[in-house]
């Protein structure tokens, strides 16, 4: 069952993440269906996750860790939002103005680094090797996602996303240790 819902899983990513780089460069933003897929492929991949897990109230040094991991992604995914300041931009409906300040001073995709480090944490209190796989389907795809969002973003802000490239890592960093 597993193995099914992971081949689920990076099926429905690999559509959502084609059809969401067609949206961006035919229509210059995602639609309803779009987002519909993307957020399709987020469920998909957490159903594989808590397919996989059982949760149980913390007993180990790494099921505190996995808590404290969780809880770190889950205040960056927020803050990332909040600092949006609109839904329909949050919801890639409107492109807005590029957001720079906040957290985003320091990570061009806090909300995907929240999101996957909340799932690391997760699998940390209980961990497997589908865990893993599921890790490595949520991981790859949001890079890939993040790579098809920043070419629509330098088509969008031009010169101005660009220099907001050189100055914030993509994930996360500052001096010479960038991710």
């Amino acid at each position: 069952m597993l193995g099914n819902l992971l081949a689920l899983a990076v099926l429905v990513s690999v559509v959502a993440l084609l059809y969401a780089r067609w949206e961006y460069r035919k229509r210059g933003r995602l639609t309803l269906v779009g987002l519909f897929l993307l957020c399709g492929m987020l469920l998909m991949q957490n159903l594989v996750l808590e397919y996989a897990t059982v949760y149980e109230i913390p007993s180990t040094l790494v099921d505190y860790i996995g808590v404290f991991v969780a809880v770190v992604g889950i205040i960056l995914f927020l803050a990332g939002i909040i600092l949006f300041r609109s839904v329909p931009k949050m919801m890639c409906q409107d492109v807005g103005a590029l957001t720079e300040s906040g957290i985003y001073h320091w990570s061009r995709n806090p909300q995907y680094l929240g999101y996957l480090l909340f799932l690391l944490g997760f699998a940390l209190t209980d961990w497997s090797t589908w865990c893993l796989a599921a890790l490595l389907v949520v991981a790859i795809s949001l890079h890939l996602l993040v790579l098809i969002e920043e070419e629509h973003l330098r088509r969008v802000f031009g010169e101005q996303y660009i220099d907001f490239c050189h100055r914030v890592p993509r994930y996360m960093g500052g001096g010479s240790v960038r991710i």
